[in-house]
C-alpha cells in the first residue's frame, strides 16, 4: 500500500509541475519560462523538478508528445472508418471520443495551440492526421498522385475545425461536432478530384 501511495504522489506531483508549467507557458511562452519561477509558483525546489524533467523544453515536449499520440491512437483506425451515417447525413460516430479527449485536455491545446505557443505542434499534429489518413484515400481514390494534396486538404480542414472548437465554441453539442467533422471525411473521400476528367 506504501508503495502505491508512493506512485501516487509522484504521479501528482509531476502532474503538477506540468500544470503550472502550461500556466506559465500561456502567459509567457516558452521563452518566458524559467525553471527557477515554475519551481517557486509549483512549491517545489529544483531538485524536485529535475527528478521529472532534463528542462523546460522537455515539460513541452512530453505534453506535446501525448496529446498527438492519444489523438492517434483514439484515431487510429480512418482505414477503416464506416462512412454510412456522414453519408446519410449522420454525425460521424468516431468523433465523439475524439471532442471527449479534446475537452478533457482543452487547457493544454490552448496553451500549445495559443498566441504563445508552439507553431510546429499544429504542423505535427497534420503530419499525424495525414499519416493516418492516406491510406483510406488511396483505398476510395486510387489516385496516388493526388494523395497528397487530399491529406494536405483533410489535415489542414481538421486542424481548422479542432482549432475552432478549441478557442471559440468549446461548448458545441458531441453530435453537432461529429456531424460537422464528417464534412471533411467525406469531401476527402467521395468528393475530392484534383483533375480534369
Amino acid at each position: 500500500m506504501a508503495g502505491n501511495r508512493k506512485e501516487y504522489n509522484r504521479s501528482e506531483t509531476k502532474r503538477h509541475i506540468r500544470n503550472v508549467f502550461l500556466a506559465i507557458y500561456s502567459e509567457k511562452g516558452i521563452d518566458g519560462v524559467t525553471i527557477n519561477e515554475l519551481c517557486k509558483q509549483a512549491g517545489v525546489v529544483k531538485s524536485t523538478f529535475y527528478t521529472y524533467f532534463e528542462d523546460k523544453y522537455s515539460v513541452l515536449e512530453e505534453i506535446e508528445t501525448e496529446l498527438l499520440q492519444t489523438l492517434a491512437e483514439v484515431n487510429n483506425d480512418l482505414e477503416n472508418l464506416d462512412l454510412d451515417p456522414v453519408l446519410k447525413g449522420d454525425p460521424l460516430p468516431q468523433a465523439s471520443k475524439t471532442v471527449d479527449f479534446i475537452l478533457a485536455h482543452l487547457n493544454e491545446y490552448r496553451a500549445i495551440m495559443g498566441p504563445k505557443g508552439d507553431p510546429s505542434f499544429e504542423n505535427r499534429w497534420r503530419r499525424h492526421i495525414s499519416s493516418s489518413f492516406i491510406n483510406r484515400f488511396l483505398k476510395e481514390k486510387h489516385d496516388p498522385k493526388s494523395a497528397g494534396l487530399a491529406c494536405a486538404i483533410f489535415s489542414s480542414t481538421l486542424i481548422g475545425i479542432y482549432r475552432y472548437f478549441i478557442f471559440e465554441d468549446p461548448d458545441i453539442t458531441k453530435e453537432n461536432f461529429a456531424l460537422i467533422l464528417g464534412n471533411p471525411f467525406k469531401y476527402a473521400l467521395m468528393d475530392f478530384q484534383a483533375s480534369v476528367k
